[in-house]
């Protein structure tokens, strides 16, 4: 149970952030079609997600894959449906207009840890 809560809570956020930042560092092709999709105003839903979700269901690790889907689904609400989850989204906004910045996407700590928060 308390290793569950540590995976989620602490693991799980610093990972994504982890994974999202070096996207960006090392200019990943996928990635940066996602943000400039997001400039011209042509979101689409992301696959990658959804394609790992299914390889770590497959591998039977049920904590990384419900990883991906929390991931996707807080992404896709953001991107979708901004209304709902309106800190999340401010703060993934300005991830897309700085593009240094607000790596984490599913909370906001991680930025504060690592000292790339930036609220504008």
């Amino acid at each position: 149970m308390i290793s569950t809560l540590i995976f989620f809570f602490i693991i799980f956020p610093i990972s994504e952030y982890i994974i999202h930042y070096l996207l960006h560092y090392t200019n990943n092709y996928i990635h940066k079609k996602h943000h400039i999709k997001y400039h011209t105003n042509h979101f689409s839903i992301e696959k990658t997600p959804l394609f790992l979700f299914s390889i770590f269901i497959y591998l039977q690790y049920f904590h990384i894959a419900t990883s991906f889907i929390i991931y996707w689904t807080i992404h896709t609400i953001i991107h979708l449906k901004p209304k709902l989850l309106p800190i999340l989204y401010k703060h993934h906004h300005l991830h897309h207009k700085y593009n240094n910045c607000n790596f984490a996407v599913t909370t906001i700590w991680p930025d504060y840890l690592f000292n790339t928060i930036k609220t504008e």
